[in-house]
C-alpha cells in the first residue's frame, strides 16, 4: 500500500504504521456523534457493521455488558465520553490523556472513533463485543500512550468480562 510506512516504536512491537488522511484527539462529544451517527442524529448500524469485528463475546446481557465495560474502563483511567444506541449500544472512551482519537484512513473514508465498542445482543442471550477494524492498524501520528491503550482494549474487555 503506497501509504504504509513502518514506524519506529511500531516496529519494535511488529506493527506497520499506516498514515491516516486526519487524526486528531477530541472531546467534543458532537465530533464524536458526527464520525458515528448519520445526519439525522441517529446510530448509523449500517456502516459500524460493515467496519467492525467481533472481539468477545459475553455470557452477559448487554445491558450488564456495557456496565461491566464502562466499569473495567473507568478503573483504567478512562472516561466514557457517550453510551449511543438502544438495542445495541456504541461507548465511547477517552484516553487517559483526555480525548478520544478520531481518524480518516482517507479523504473518501468516514470518521472512525477506534476507541470505542459495539454491544450487541447475540442470538445465545448474551452479548457480541465488536471493535472497529482501525483497532488492528498501527497509525502513524497516534501519541503513544493512546496507541497503548488501543492495543490493551482486548486486555480491558477480557477483564470486564471476566
Amino acid at each position: 500500500m503506497q501509504n504504509e510506512r513502518i514506524q519506529p516504536q511500531a516496529a519494535s512491537r511488529g506493527v506497520v504504521a499506516r498514515i491516516p488522511f486526519r487524526l486528531w484527539m477530541t472531546g467534543s462529544l458532537a465530533v464524536v456523534m458526527a464520525s458515528l451517527c448519520t445526519g439525522r442524529g441517529v446510530l448509523d448500524v449500517e456502516r459500524l457493521a460493515s467496519s467492525m469485528r467481533v472481539l468477545r463475546h459475553s455470557p452477559f446481557g448487554v445491558k450488564e455488558t456495557v456496565q461491566r465495560i464502562e466499569e473495567a474502563a473507568r478503573e483504567r483511567g478512562h472516561e466514557v465520553i457517550a453510551r449511543i444506541g438502544q438495542q445495541g449500544q456504541v461507548i465511547v472512551l477517552a484516553s487517559a490523556i483526555g480525548g478520544t482519537p478520531v481518524l480518516m484512513a482517507s479523504a473518501d473514508s468516514p470518521p472512525d472513533v477506534p476507541l470505542s465498542v459495539q454491544v450487541r445482543r447475540s442470538a445465545d442471550g448474551g452479548a457480541d463485543v465488536l471493535v472497529t477494524q482501525s483497532l488492528d492498524s498501527g497509525w502513524d501520528g497516534m501519541p503513544e500512550s493512546v496507541a497503548d491503550e488501543l492495543a490493551h482494549l482486548p486486555d480491558l474487555l477480557d477483564h470486564a468480562l471476566s
